[in-house]
């Protein structure tokens, strides 16, 4: 199920990119690399953050409808919003040491911000909605030991003060617990091997404030 929904976030990231890449052409040209991205970037991420929430929603009820659902429910996406986007080009003009490590950094935090639409419009329905009993975080194969640990527990997050804690570029994604229905994600015990004190601790503290 959330793999559908993960290519088609890939994919609004990659249109995402294409915008982007007009504004390097436009910093190529002359244009200060900060004052384009502090100019452009809020819209680009709030455009596919739009367009990522109502996709999500759609899936959304698809996934309830197949799941044969009892009520009557309708998805809604999330409001777009930049989701800090000024910080994230300060952060990435600040850092990077060349135009090609702008570039990624700056797709990174986009990739971040616009499957974030979509994540959230799944966690926000999955605990407005009376047939689910909250979200479970899914990865894409090649999560992060944080990640991978995160998913490893099987959690089903049924508060709106559950955060879906993500990182740039991370491939995760949100679905649905049904209630009546096997969980999705089933818990297991990652490799000790895989993993840190650290990386334990993170989670421990993670979990502690979600």
């Amino acid at each position: 199920m959330a793999a559908s929904l993960r290519a088609e976030t890939a994919s609004l990231v990659r249109l995402a990119d294409l915008d982007l890449s007009r504004l390097w052409r436009l910093v190529a040209a002359g244009a200060n690399a900060g004052e384009a991205l502090h100019d452009l970037l809020p819209a680009i991420v709030r455009e596919y953050g739009a367009a990522g929430g109502a996709m999500a929603a759609e899936w959304y009820d698809q996934q309830r409808e197949k799941a044969g659902a009892s009520g009557r429910f309708y998805a809604l996406p999330i409001s777009p919003d930049d989701r800090g986007a000024h910080s994230l080009v300060s952060w990435a003009v600040g850092t990077a040491t060349d135009g090609a490590a702008l570039q990624s950094l700056i797709l990174g935090g986009v990739q971040r911000r616009i499957a974030d639409h979509v994540r959230l419009t799944v966690t926000s329905n999955s605990i407005d909605d009376r047939a689910a009993a909250g979200w479970q975080r899914v990865t894409d194969g090649n999560a992060c030991t944080f990640c991978s640990m995160l998913a490893g527990r099987g959690s089903v997050y049924s508060e709106a003060t559950a955060d879906f804690a993500s990182h740039d570029e991370c491939g995760c994604s949100a679905t649905v617990a049904w209630r009546g229905q096997p969980v999705p994600v089933k818990p297991f015990t990652p490799s000790a091997k895989t993993s840190t004190e650290a990386d334990r601790a993170r989670v421990r503290e993670y979990l502690r404030t979600h």
